[in-house]
């Protein structure tokens, strides 16, 4: 088993202009807000106010340190407004705290709110978040949190507010008097028992709020100021700790505050001293290593590529592929084709076909070699896969649409290959198909381990198609060609993508082999990792098991595709850190054209034009950005160009989602609104790319037909309850999804 643990979680994001310049408003604000308490207000109330916006910046270079740019900005903003929207509630109809009314000790107001107040919303918000988080999960951030794992981190969270509040309210209200409790209970030291309840509830919203709709994806390593940043949040909950243990009031209040902040004190400083001193923390242990992913830039597929070589021959002079080696490779496509199912690889498929010996005899030696499985496959786990994506039907289509086709993007070099292999900006739907006429035959049941399925036949083909564009961009062999290769005139009888690719050119010591071992990796990475992480993100994650049975068949299918084993992946956690190190290490060479932003501005636009209700037609630009991250969707062009109503209706629905299918599935076992959603969207990918009777899959009929079946059978979940699937039925049609009784959703919409 491979281990791949080395890599470092990028740095945070950098200080763009619009984050200098809302920086900036919130710094003139602060200056104002402290002058206008200078000016108007006494001594104490100043000191109170002045700790206040303190804390304030404190938590908010924390934030932005731990939780990047566009979460510090999503804490900020739903501290502050929801944390105001409490108070204002509270102080006006005794909502969450009960009926109180503020005094002029906390300065000027909002409304009925001191300014100082939303500002400590805030700040105790981290503090609660990334104690949390340490406590839990040993991480001053808690990455892709599934529906469970974020509502019990929110949860700690708030009960970590609640417990400085329960120092800190009487002492604001006996000694400070900074509000008057109309009513009280007298329930805890005359101070009433429903604020405590009114803090759990408020902290929790906020947080599962953040999580829901800004979830970091990233835990920053202990560098780079990184420590310190998460140290500030503890700091300021022990300056709490000591200021009630010191002057609580009355007196008890100080034992209780030892103990009720003390416990999570020492338990959130001792989980940063473990993460901040990693060698520390393993000390004795050997850190394991991943593979140097460099050397691997130069090594593509050397059996692929040597059937290849054998069937196109010898290259002329300037660059050209010979005539005779064209027709080889005519003849092996068309060979190729009588791969129709896995049985049909170890039978004589070349029997009586015509051809030139020397193309049967390489194709042969080829299958020969490439056909057989790996030792250590496992077919229960193969068998659970292959299960796990049929139970997810349309889902794993829309994430295989809006997730992994998108990742494949990320890699410069391998975005390129793609634009050149059949300019992609005009034939996306194109590339779409052939993506699921490979997916479809392995993921299908027994596609890689029964002979009648037809998973191990499709990716031969594919292996072969990899080191055949390999070759004609390098006009030669790959094991042997190195330096620069310059463009080549076109050879207009060659067909259009030969071409293409014979004319482009291509610098292997600075860009590697076109379609190396380290984008052959990633690719396979798109298809397991990306899609348990998109899971993971909709809330819908899966036991580890599964996850870890889902990597193991995709990896059986990188053996076949020729993927070496020290480049494989078999937990998230090793995937996430791969995934993470080779993208972090693929770069846009300088002068080179950066083709990625049409690729994917041209896939947004084809699932647009696929989507037939309006409402719909553009969520997949919000949703791609949220399930590969904002980073990777700008880079990609995928930069959220749709009207500010589409953004808002998508973040609104998330938070609103998430929130329903909390309570729902308490209700209703299977329950989920974002299961259901993401089925829509599923489903019109689904008829427009690949149901669609008019251009059938260039798959055999014996792979066609059951996969028919399959997406037939997807047309109702059985994990829904009955309404659920009757809602479905209106945004999607009634019958199966085939054809057989379709009614456009256009008369629905």
């Amino acid at each position: 088993m491979s281990s791949i643990a080395s890599a470092s979680a990028p740095s945070p994001d950098s200080f763009s202009p619009t984050d200098r310049f809302l920086y900036r408003l919130a710094a003139a604000g602060s200056v104002l807000l402290l002058a206008h308490t200078a000016w108007r207000y006494p001594t104490l109330t100043l000191a109170l106010v002045f700790a206040c916006v303190a804390m304030f910046w404190a938590c908010a270079w924390s934030a932005h340190r731990l939780l990047g740019a566009r979460g510090a900005w999503a804490l900020t903003g739903l501290a502050l407004a929801l944390g105001w929207f409490a108070e204002q509630m509270g102080s006006t109809r005794g909502w969450f705290f009960g009926r109180y009314t503020y005094t002029e000790v906390l300065g000027p107001r909002l409304g009925d709110v001191p300014l100082a107040i939303p500002l400590m919303w805030f700040a105790i918000s981290l503090v609660g978040y990334v104690m949390a988080s340490l406590m839990l999960w040993r991480q001053p951030v808690h990455t892709q949190p599934t529906l469970r794992s974020g509502l019990l981190t929110a949860w700690l969270a708030a009960m970590v507010i609640t417990a400085f509040d329960l120092g800190a309210d009487p002492y604001f209200v006996f000694v400070l008097k900074a509000w008057i409790m109309q009513k009280t209970d007298g329930g805890w030291f005359g101070e009433t028992l429903q604020g405590f309840a009114g803090w759990m509830a408020v902290a929790l919203f906020i947080l599962c709020s953040f999580q829901a709709i800004a979830p970091p994806r990233r835990s920053p390593p202990p560098a780079d100021g990184a420590a310190l940043a998460v140290l500030v949040p503890i700091l300021v909950y022990a300056s709490g700790l000591v200021f009630q243990f010191f002057l609580g009031h009355p007196v008890e209040i100080r034992a209780i505050a030892f103990f009720a902040m003390g416990l999570p004190v020492l338990v959130a400083w001792a989980a940063w001293y473990g993460w901040s001193r990693p060698a520390t923390a393993a000390a004795g242990v050997p850190q394991a290593a991943g593979p140097d992913l460099a050397p691997m830039q130069g090594v593509a597929d050397p059996l692929a590529d040597r059937t290849v070589a054998a069937l196109i021959g010898p290259w002329e002079t300037g660059g050209a592929a010979t005539g005779e080696g064209l027709q080889r490779i005519g003849q092996a496509n068309r060979l190729m084709a009588l791969w129709t199912h896995n049985a049909a690889l170890a039978g004589d498929w070349a029997q009586g076909a015509p051809a030139d010996p020397a193309v049967t005899q390489a194709l042969q030696d080829y299958v020969a070699q490439a056909r057989r499985l790996p030792d250590w496959v496992d077919a229960a786990k193969v068998a659970r896969a292959e299960a796990i994506f049929m139970e997810q039907g349309p889902l794993s289509c829309t994430l295989l649409f809006c997730s992994s086709l998108p990742e494949c993007y990320e890699l410069p070099q391998l975005a390129e290959v793609l634009h050149i292999a059949g300019q992609l900006e005009q034939h996306t739907e194109h590339r779409i198909r052939q993506t699921a006429a490979m997916v479809f035959p392995v993921m299908m049941k027994g596609g890689l381990t029964d002979p009648e399925g037809a998973g191990v036949a499709q990716v031969l083909k594919v292996r072969l198609i990899h080191a055949t564009i390999r070759h004609l961009i390098l006009h030669g062999d790959p094991e042997q060609v190195r330096g620069r290769v310059l463009p080549s005139a076109a050879n207009a009888a060659s067909g259009p993508m030969f071409s293409a690719l014979s004319a482009h050119g291509w610098d292997v010591d600075a860009q590697g082999l076109p379609c190396h071992q380290v984008e052959l990796a990633y690719t396979l990475l798109t298809f397991s990792y990306s899609f348990l992480k998109g899971m993971r993100t909709l809330g819908l994650g899966l036991p580890r098991a599964d996850e870890e049975a889902y990597l193991h068949a995709w990896n059986v299918m990188g053996h076949v595709l020729g993927v070496r084993r020290e480049l494989m992946a078999w937990t998230m956690d090793e995937a996430a850190v791969l995934f993470e190190r080779v993208q972090a290490q693929a770069t846009l060479l300088p002068g080179q054209p950066d083709v990625r932003p049409p690729l994917g501005r041209a896939l947004m636009d084809a699932m647009a034009r696929s989507i037939r209700l309006p409402v719909l037609r553009h969520l997949p630009v919000p949703l791609t950005r949220w399930l590969v991250g904002p980073e990777t969707a700008n880079r990609i062009g995928v930069d959220g160009r749709v009207s500010w109503l589409v953004r808002g209706v998508f973040q609104l629905g998330r938070l609103l989602v998430g929130l329903v299918d909390g309570i729902g599935g308490l209700l209703w076992p299977g329950f989920s609104l974002s299961r259901l959603l993401t089925r829509v969207v599923g489903y019109h990918l689904l008829t427009h790319f690949l149901m669609d009777q008019t251009r059938p899959l260039a798959l055999p009929d014996r792979v066609l037909q059951p996969m028919r079946s399959t997406v037939s059978s997807w047309s109702h979940d059985g994990r829904a309850p009955g309404w659920i699937n009757a809602l479905e039925d209106r945004l999607t049609t009634r019958g199966d999804w085939t054809g057989t009784d379709r009614r456009s959703a256009d008369a629905t919409a």
